[in-house]
């Protein structure tokens, strides 16, 4: 059935109202899914947390890499590791519905990706300046418009997942993003699907600071730029 992906990294206080959330509206709905999460080497009680949680619920699967990687590595871990027909990215942070899934799902019939974009961004203005940065990039680099390439709540056939992620580098920063962009150029059948998105309820975001946004907008900047030279 489906393999549902969700990277985390010191998440202690949400991990665990996370995974069950998830666990309960899909996994133990699904017969012969999974839920993978890939602890990306926490430094909180992250990890203690998801052993308990594992040794409890047969059908969770806690990945850790040798050291920490970082979100993108974290996700491509996952997603190489799904082992059933659908595989379904999501994030730990708790900022979407469990139940919207469902949503995505009963479009999965004719087509292989299922992206969800996010109606209303609920994590600050600058968040929702780089999503919109993100449309006109892709759009100037590989003339594709995509209203929200790097939304966490993706439905995906493994094969053609697969085929695609074997084209982003192992060490992308946005390899969501990437995705979203080589799906369409790939010529997968693609559809979008509007999901909600909730304010951060708990645990840490990844990056904070203007000034570190800024890095990191011209660091993607470049790597999709440099991915479209080479594709």
């Amino acid at each position: 059935m489906v393999s549902v992906v969700m990277p985390a990294y010191n998440e202690e206080d949400i991990i665990e109202p996370s995974v069950r959330e998830w666990y309960d509206e899909v996994i133990a709905k699904q017969g012969d899914s999974e839920l993978i999460v890939v602890d990306d080497c926490s430094k909180d009680g992250t990890g203690k947390v998801l052993d308990r949680l594992a040794a409890e619920l047969p059908a969770l699967r806690v990945l850790r890499p040798p050291k920490n990687g970082g979100h993108g590595k974290a996700v491509q871990l996952g997603l190489k590791s799904a082992t059933r027909e659908w595989v379904f990215q999501t994030d730990s942070d708790r900022q979407h519905v469990p139940a919207e899934f469902w949503e995505l799902w009963e479009q999965r019939q004719d087509v292989d990706f299922v992206f969800g974009i996010r109606e209303q961004r609920r994590d600050g203005g600058f968040r929702v300046f780089i999503t919109r940065s993100m449309r006109l990039l892709n759009f100037a680099i590989w003339g594709i418009w995509i209203t929200d390439a790097n939304c966490p709540f993706k439905l995906m056939r493994r094969d053609p997942m697969a085929q695609v992620l074997a084209k982003i580098p192992a060490d992308s920063f946005i390899p969501m993003v990437c995705l979203s962009v080589l799906a369409r150029r790939m010529k997968f059948r693609v559809r979008e699907q509007i999901v909600t998105h909730l304010p951060r309820r708990g645990g840490q975001q990844s990056l904070k600071g203007m000034m570190r946004w800024l890095k990191v907008s011209w660091n993607c900047a470049g790597e999709l730029l440099r991915l479209r030279l080479s594709a």
